[in-house]
């Protein structure tokens, strides 16, 4: 495909507002470098001196969304954001489950009075820390199997609040993972280009809302995105959409993840790519559902590493999804055959909720609106259709608001 072609992916009006939401419910740069900060501040302080893993910590590393380029904001009504971390310890293999778990957590909190001892929390396989701008970060314990495929490890699972849970170690390889995802879901030179020209745009705009600030040139971006890292991003927020006023777990991040990478790379659009990802995954939860079991998948670079061990937990709570999937078909296909943009704001509400979809439709009229008054752009009846330059990839303003050894993604470490 030629550079003229690709540069006029998103110019549908469809495609530009499905990446107009991705960027509003994803990390923003600002975030993500501090995020970065944290990371490695974070590091340095469970290898402090008076620690109880000085010299314990082999190595440190982003996992899960933040490995992928695939962190969302993990609530609907508030910017918050959840960023994984590994630790692999350096302890023998055969001790109890809660032992690391126990240690990691009492190297991050410290002593009274310390900076992390009232964020600080002991979940089942990890410990948070909460920040008080809604970022959590979570570490998670894992100590190195020898012999084995790289940084493949165990991890923990204790639930001290639950006794009549068993603890146990279980086989996980979240590294290679993330290095098998980025292989499959390549970004596309000249569509990342406009994602990322848009991207940096729409923050720009935030910093040039408020008074205190003034707007800066963007650093090399974090991510060069392809279509299906940014679908992967839209499909985690309609799933957080589905999941928000109901009890119990939601599909794991990570199951979406590599059913989205083993149907990568076959589309031209971000709406195909999402519609295609949307028929793909429904498609494979029929499968085992017709067959009455759950679903099992499995890490591909660690058999023995299955991403579905804790949901879900019964054909019900899969038979809910899959009509959740049923349904987000549906509406996929309306969009893609083409409604007017009264239609399709209602339509992509209901499917990523209200606040960044109406923040991305507001922006775009005003947009066009504007080209449309200087001749820039003009309406094609029916569908909904635009024709409009390829400079519409700029985003609009928008009218709402020590780690010596390891570094995050192998950057300068932030002054």
């Amino acid at each position: 495909m030629n550079r003229n072609t690709n540069s006029m992916q998103l110019t549908e009006p469809l495609d530009t507002l499905l990446a107009d939401v991705a960027i509003r419910v994803q990390l923003s740069r600002s975030d993500y470098d501090r995020a970065v900060g944290r990371y490695n501040t974070i590091n340095e302080w469970i290898e402090r001196e008076d620690s109880v893993l000085k010299d314990r910590v082999q190595l440190f590393y982003p996992q899960g969304s933040m490995a992928v380029g695939a962190t969302i904001a993990s609530k609907l009504r508030t910017d918050e954001f959840d960023i994984d971390i590994a630790a692999q310890l350096d302890l023998p293999s055969h001790i109890s489950a809660n032992f690391p778990l126990d240690l990691l957590f009492n190297a991050i909190k410290g002593k009274p009075g310390s900076r992390y001892y009232n964020m600080t929390k002991r979940r089942t396989r990890c410990v948070t820390i909460d920040y008080s701008d809604d970022m959590h970060i979570d570490v998670t314990p894992l100590i190195r199997r020898p012999g084995t495929h790289e940084r493949e490890s165990w991890l923990f699972h204790d639930r001290p609040e639950d006794p009549t849970e068993p603890s146990r170690k279980i086989v996980a390889n979240p590294y290679g993972f993330a290095e098998w995802f980025r292989a499959n879901t390549p970004p596309d030179q000249d569509f990342a280009d406009v994602f990322e020209s848009r991207a940096a745009d729409f923050e720009l705009s935030i910093l040039a809302e408020r008074a205190d600030s003034e707007p800066v040139q963007p650093q090399e971006p974090p991510f060069r995105k392809s279509k299906a890292v940014i679908v992967l991003q839209l499909l985690k927020r309609w799933r957080n959409v589905q999941y928000d006023a109901r009890p119990g777990r939601r599909p794991p991040s990570i199951l979406i993840a590599k059913l989205v990478a083993d149907a990568a790379n076959h589309t031209e659009r971000l709406s195909e790519e999402l519609l295609l990802q949307a028929k793909h995954i429904l498609c494979e939860f029929q499968r085992w559902h017709n067959a009455g079991q759950p679903i099992c998948i499995a890490n591909p670079v660690c058999e023995k590493d299955i991403l579905t061990d804790r949901w879900p937990e019964t054909l019900k709570d899969q038979y809910v999804f899959i009509r959740d999937l049923e349904h987000l078909v549906e509406q996929v296909e309306v969009l893609v055959k083409g409604v007017d943009l009264g239609k399709m704001r209602e339509v992509m509400a209901g499917l990523f909720g209200e606040t960044p979809t109406m923040d991305a439709f507001r922006a775009f009229g005003e947009r066009v609106g504007d080209q449309i008054k200087t001749g820039e752009s003009r309406h094609l009846h029916g569908a909904g259709r635009l024709i409009v330059p390829a400079g519409l990839s700029g985003a609009a303003p928008r009218n709402s608001r020590k780690t010596r050894k390891h570094t995050f993604y192998g950057e300068k470490e932030p002054i």
